[in-house]
């Protein structure tokens, strides 16, 4: 007789399994009910753990299932709300990556309707509700049913587990209204490699419009676009022989040099790609990366091509003249490059938008060498810089725009970024990447450290939160996310992964991800009602952060994550109810 063991998580819940001991928990099992709350035009979610001492199939959709294993059990789940059947409610099976200490971890929302699952493997699957914007105020029940059947045997319905949703009468914005400025890097040339299209063809543009829709979902705010070749020289990926991957981004810009010598340059693919973010909300920003703070490793061929100009820019041309391709080799040619770039987001109307991004510059008076250069070739532009050498804050306050300091650097420099708020010409953000260990989103990070950003930008009173990663996959992503331990840690690339039909699947980062900036946006409109919003806010610190200070999130300064914020989901979920009736009661 088939035993089935089943229960309920939180969406915080990270699931895991190693070679020898795979998970069994029978304490996982025991909670048959959760109560959730939500906003209206808002989403709960939830996750059903299932386990059986031997192999099953697990399926979220209507379709038949046959097993190749022979006739297993196959469990099929279904979910509503029980007043209200018509509110969309999403399931995902969850996939397992590995990670770099060799666990498998749960990350991946699978579109899979069916899966295998291993005997005494805890198999989670993603529960969402739609909350519409029309949703009445109070409190609903929903079930979720489980039903068993093998081969050609009629359905059981085997158990039930309920949930209780309680919506408030507040409205969530649209994500293209969030005030939270989200920043995730763009990299078209690599999701033209996972799906196998050609770079910049109308196929890849079908599959980019898949990405840039879950992108605007997050309330992206900036449209990175790439107007040299290769400026980050493909992160070094060279340098990675034990697990060849190609990282190496190309130009938006396609430039001829015809038969009289004249450089003509089409910028119409760049364009294409910055209307297809528009059309999704992502129109805040252009950020222009290729002009400036090149990436490069000259002993391994990746150096500088003009030797009369000081920065390493590579501007690929095709010659009509004999038909080759070549290289820019002459400051002279770069600058018509330049300058030609402004015009056209000065034609555009665009220019305003525009910032010329340096990622990480290193060496203070190089870098102001090359802006001074580029402000004499293109004035017009505006600058914005990712920075991991706090000396660059004061250096440059008056001649960067938008300063987004790592983590380390705000803690650093916390008493000049109090100072700045107001004061810098554009926006104050922050930024993790491949440190520090904690807070971060990477695979082997708590869920709740994903949802804490939102929390911890708030806190700041900074604009917003950047990360270089979205689709920097490794040669197989699926398979293999581990790539560059221990400088880089898994997840550490990506926040999505490429799916066979073209679309990204989404992960359980993402979606934390999404509710700690839903958490901003509810803490943000708790500072806009209220005359004192820090008093009515001391709460919501109280039970999050459990240090005031900021300089003690310093990752020198040794301090462990359950000295700096809870990692308790009730605590979270507390929170959120609480803003909510704040809000309301304003």
């Amino acid at each position: 007789m088939f035993n089935l063991r089943y229960g309920l998580a939180d969406e915080s819940h990270k699931q895991c399994y190693g070679v020898d001991d795979i998970g069994w928990n029978p304490e996982v099992f025991t909670r048959h009910t959760i109560s959730m709350v939500a906003a209206k035009r808002d989403w709960a979610a939830f996750q059903v753990l299932l386990q059986s001492d031997e192999e099953f199939t697990v399926t979220v959709g209507d379709a038949p299932a046959f097993s190749p294993r022979g006739p297993l059990t196959n469990v099929r789940l279904e979910a509503a709300v029980s007043e209200c059947p018509q509110w969309p409610v999403k399931m995902n099976i969850v996939g397992f990556v590995e990670d770099d200490d060799r666990l498998m971890k749960a990350d991946i929302l699978l579109n899979d309707e069916t899966v295998h699952v291993e005997p005494k493997k805890v198999q989670p699957v993603w529960i969402e509700v739609d909350v519409p914007e029309d949703a009445k105020p109070g409190i609903y029940q929903g079930e979720v049913k489980l039903f068993t059947h093998t081969m050609f045997e009629d359905e059981k319905q085997m158990g039930t587990l309920k949930f209780e949703l309680e919506v408030k009468d507040v409205l969530m914005p649209k994500p293209s209204e969030y005030k939270f400025y989200l920043d995730l890097w763009q990299h078209p040339s690599n999701i033209a490699r996972k799906h196998e299209v050609h770079l910049w063809s109308d196929a890849h543009f079908k599959v980019l419009e898949e990405y840039i829709k879950t992108l605007g979902d997050l309330g992206q705010k900036a449209i990175t676009v790439i107007a040299s070749e290769i400026p980050w020289s493909g992160q070094r990926c060279f340098k990675v022989t034990n697990y060849l991957s190609d990282l190496f981004e190309y130009s938006m810009v396609r430039v001829i040099k015809d038969r009289y010598g004249q450089f003509k340059y089409d910028f119409s693919i760049m364009q294409r790609y910055i209307e297809l973010c528009f059309k999704y909300g992502i129109d805040k920003e252009i950020e222009v990366f290729g002009l400036v703070n090149i990436w490069v490793s000259p002993e391994d061929g990746y150096g500088g091509i003009a030797p009369d100009y000081p920065d390493a820019i590579r501007i690929r041309y095709f010659d009509e003249a004999d038909g080759c391709y070549k290289y820019m080799k002459s400051a002279e040619e770069i600058k018509g490059y330049i300058k030609a770039l402004e015009q056209f987001f000065v034609e555009k109307g665009w220019i305003d938008k525009v910032r010329i991004v340096a990622d990480e510059p290193a060496d203070v008076g190089l870098y102001r060498q090359r802006i001074n250069l580029l402000k004499e070739i293109a004035p017009a532009f505006k600058y914005k810089a990712a920075i991991n050498h706090a000396e660059f804050i004061g250096e440059f306050r008056n001649e960067i725009h938008d300063f987004v300091p790592a983590l380390r650097c705000v803690c650093d420099q916390w008493e000049l970024i109090n100072e700045l708020k107001g004061n810098v010409k554009g926006r104050l953000m922050w930024y993790v990447c491949c440190n520090p260990l904690y807070p971060n989103t990477f695979i082997s990070s708590p869920l709740l450290e994903s949802r804490l950003i939102g929390i911890l930008t708030a806190y700041m009173d900074l604009d917003g939160f950047l990360r270089w990663n979205y689709t920097v996959w490794p040669e197989k992503p699926r398979e293999r996310i581990s790539y560059r331990f221990p400088h880089w840690k898994a997840g550490d690339t990506n926040f999505v992964y490429p799916a066979n039909d073209g679309r990204p699947l989404l992960t359980l980062r993402y979606k934390n991800l999404k509710r700690g900036i839903e958490d901003f946006e509810l803490i943000n409109m708790v500072k806009r009602l209220y005359p004192e919003p820090s008093k009515k806010l001391e709460e919501v610190w109280d039970r999050l952060l459990f240090t005031r200070n900021v300089k003690d999130f310093d990752p020198s300064g040794g301090k462990k994550p359950e000295e700096l914020y809870s990692l308790n989901y009730e605590d979270y979920k507390y929170v959120k109810a609480l803003l909510l009736d704040l809000i309301t009661r304003a």
